[in-house]
């Protein structure tokens, strides 16, 4: 029940941009997901959440305004992240192998999604469900993330998804 009125409370704020409802709507994700308390959360205006249950969240992460955040399929964010303005984190994806019923009437498929610490995710980037991304990477601005990536402190860009270079 007190969950039901966290989450009302969520949509009641979650579109005003004014600094005070910045802290309300981040007390209201922390309560709902896996975050540890004191974890530095910060949720912009216009961040929408889905399958609170299956989110864990580290400590410092940042989401900017107007992301769209699915859990349904487990989602992990580690420490010191920063989501980009407008970034789409999904963890469910339609199937469409039976070539009778039509797509939006069959299964969709859960797959987790893995975000390791100290990331920088850029501005309208998409992640895809079943995506896994180290530490220490940065995925440029309006990258499609589509599959695990493997160079751990890597520099990501484009759709697909490229590694360009280190960090370091």
């Amino acid at each position: 029940m007190i969950n039901k009125l966290i989450y009302r409370l969520l949509l009641l704020v979650m579109d005003i941009r004014l600094p005070f409802f910045d802290q309300i709507r981040s007390d209201c994700v922390r309560r709902l997901t896996k975050s540890p308390n004191g974890s530095d959360l910060i949720v912009m205006s216009g961040v929408f959440f889905e399958g609170f249950q299956s989110i864990s969240l580290g400590r410092g992460i940042s989401f900017n305004q107007d992301c769209f955040i699915s859990g349904y399929g487990g989602l992990i964010i580690g420490n010191e992240v920063s989501i980009g303005h407008r970034v789409s984190i999904l963890t469910t994806e339609h199937l469409y192998d039976d070539p009778i019923t039509p797509i939006r009437r069959q299964q969709s498929d859960r797959k987790p999604v893995t975000i390791g610490n100290n990331v920088w995710i850029g501005a309208n980037v998409t992640i895809l469900a079943g995506v896994e991304i180290p530490d220490g990477c940065i995925i440029g601005a309006g990258a499609v993330v589509t599959k695990k990536l493997d160079n751990i402190n890597g520099i990501y860009v484009g759709n697909p998804a490229r590694f360009i270079k280190s960090r370091f």
